[in-house]
């Protein structure tokens, strides 16, 4: 069974999700996190959207999972330019998965399994030892994704985050300042940082330490878009690492 993951070995190809509600893919940020194996003393610091206007607490717990999806935010739902009938929320989501190799096993099986499936590299950037920046664009369900995404590797874990919206509209200026949607996803996604307090793996999964190609990636959406509506988010697809 596959593992959605993250940047680890073979980073990224997302599924697109569609959403059938327009007001839902206009809606506040939302988080999706992971089944908690054990929650830490003492209520979380607070999650703080003060243009959205609200708090809540955030979901913050430890885990032994192989891949944990802890979190997605999103912005309002906007119009495609080619199609003004379908409209998408730009998101940012933060995943993490186990991996015994280096970020230089990492950074190379992850471009050689973006290249094998005809993803187009625009740029990236080894920060240090253990940072990589990539930008790049795959077409799912026939429609040309802008990816930006930040992973960083501690431990025996990858932190990924990535932004993601359709390619024709990673330039469209959104603010007064002439701001464009490509400029607010990176900004986002390069903020992810290491807080270096999460415990230990208590174990790490067979397919994080078996050498071999990264697997292939899954594309499949979840549903179909309504009529006038659409929102499709990002889902990374599986790699596996490389033991040391």
């Amino acid at each position: 069974m596959r593992i959605p993951i993250v940047l680890l070995s073979g980073l990224a190809t997302f599924s697109a999700v569609f959403a059938a509600d327009a007001a839902s893919s206009a809606a506040a940020p939302a988080t999706t996190p992971a089944p908690a194996a054990s929650a830490p003393a003492g209520p979380p610091p607070p999650l703080v959207f003060a243009n959205y206007g609200f708090r809540i607490n955030a979901l913050d717990a430890g885990t032994d999972m192989p891949v944990v999806p802890a979190v997605q935010m999103y912005l309002p739902s906007l119009p495609l330019p080619s199609d003004n009938r379908l409209t998408f929320a730009p998101n940012v989501y933060v995943q993490l998965v186990p991996y015994l190799g280096t970020m230089k096993d990492y950074i190379a099986d992850s471009t050689a399994k973006m290249q094998s499936d005809g993803y187009i590299i625009r740029a990236q950037n080894t920060l240090s030892a253990d940072e990589w920046q990539v930008e790049y664009i795959a077409v799912l369900n026939g429609l040309p994704m802008h990816w930006y995404a930040k992973a960083t590797h501690a431990g025996y874990r990858v932190y990924y985050a990535a932004g993601g919206v359709p390619d024709e509209m990673w330039n469209l200026s959104v603010t007064a300042d002439h701001k464009t949607l490509g400029d607010i996803l990176k900004g986002c996604v390069n903020s992810l940082g290491i807080t270096g307090t999460a415990p230990e793996l208590k174990f790490v999964p067979a397919q994080a330490s078996t050498p071999g190609p990264v697997p292939a990636a899954s594309t499949t959406p979840a549903a179909a878009p309504a009529a006038s509506t659409a929102k499709a988010t990002g889902a990374p697809a599986k790699a596996t690492g490389t033991s040391k």
